[in-house]
């Protein structure tokens, strides 16, 4: 453990922590991404369970006009009997279809037992006259809708935003948290609607959006263990050539009593042999004998 000691440095402690925290952030993104892809497989789930169902009375998936839809009831086809209050028409703006941007027509339908129910009959574009409704009694089927919020919208006159039930005009006992969109028949198409598109089953991206970010925060912590390796390798090898370079010297405390003085770099003792102050200058033989003579026991 000693040879990581530098991780409790202050660099590296910083280093550590703001990785600490991106990890922790890669890893709450890739757990959010987690449960996109779940809510967006119950929504294709439902999707696939209900909209090509038989059509059932309304009132075996709402028991009153204040019921809220239940998530896993959207799409549920209905059949229903009534007409259409086509003097209430309004258009649902910035809706697209087919890449194109336009509007939902969006009528008002009076069953025979007097609840009235938002009915989106078809998109048209911008540039097309809004085709009038049918009059008189009408049968039709259509998918129920989880109603949206439009309290905030701000809207000119005819036009809506969100399709909530209260900005629609023309709704009396209306079914307030919902609204349905038509199945389209060959004669609404002959009118000059625009049939509205299938629901959308494409699950996203969210699987490779979590593995990514799980990915993300696995590469963090494996770069900074890699550079503290590194680190430590590298301060391991300055250690070693420092150690290499160390010049030692060996002292005889007998010899430096006596009066020896260590010699300077290049002799054959190393950068450590003891010179008498009489013998300086004279060739490397005769300093031997004369040392071994000053310092032979006696």
């Amino acid at each position: 453990m000693a040879r990581y000691s530098f991780l409790f440095s202050a660099r590296w402690l910083k280093y550590i922590a703001m990785t600490i925290i991106v990890v922790i952030a890669c890893v709450f993104l890739a757990l959010w991404q987690k449960d996109r892809r779940a809510e967006r497989q119950a929504e294709i789930d439902t999707i696939n369970a209900n909209y090509s169902a038989a059509p059932v009375d309304i009132s075996a998936v709402l028991p009153s006009t204040s019921a809220t839809l239940p998530e896993s009831a959207e799409w549920t086809p209905v059949s229903l009997t009534g007409r259409f209050e086509a003097a209430d028409t309004v258009l649902a703006r910035n809706r697209t279809v087919n890449d194109k941007v336009g509007f939902y027509v969006v009528v008002p339908f009076t069953l025979t037992s007097g609840e009235t129910l938002a009915i989106v009959r078809g998109w048209v574009p911008e540039s097309t006259a809004v085709p009038d409704a049918p009059t008189g009694e009408q049968t039709i089927t259509a998918r129920l809708k989880i109603a949206q919020d439009g309290s905030d919208d701000d809207n000119p006159e005819g036009m809506i935003k969100a399709i909530d039930p209260a900005r629609i005009p023309g709704m009396g006992e209306a079914y307030a948290n919902v609204y349905a969109e038509e199945v389209t028949t060959g004669a609404t198409q002959a009118e000059g609607l625009t049939p509205l598109p299938a629901p959308d089953l494409n699950p996203g991206n969210h699987l490779s959006y979590m593995l990514q970010w799980f990915a993300f925060g696995i590469m963090i912590i494996i770069a900074v263990s890699i550079s503290a390796r590194r680190e430590r390798k590298a301060t391991a090898e300055a250690l070693a050539t420092a150690t290499s370079d160390t010049e030692y010297v060996v002292v005889d405390k007998a010899a430096l009593d006596a009066g020896a003085k260590v010699s300077q770099p290049g002799s054959r003792y190393g950068r450590s042999r003891f010179v008498s102050p009489t013998v300086r200058g004279r060739d490397e033989a005769e300093e031997d004998e004369l040392l071994e003579e000053r310092f032979r026991p006696r």
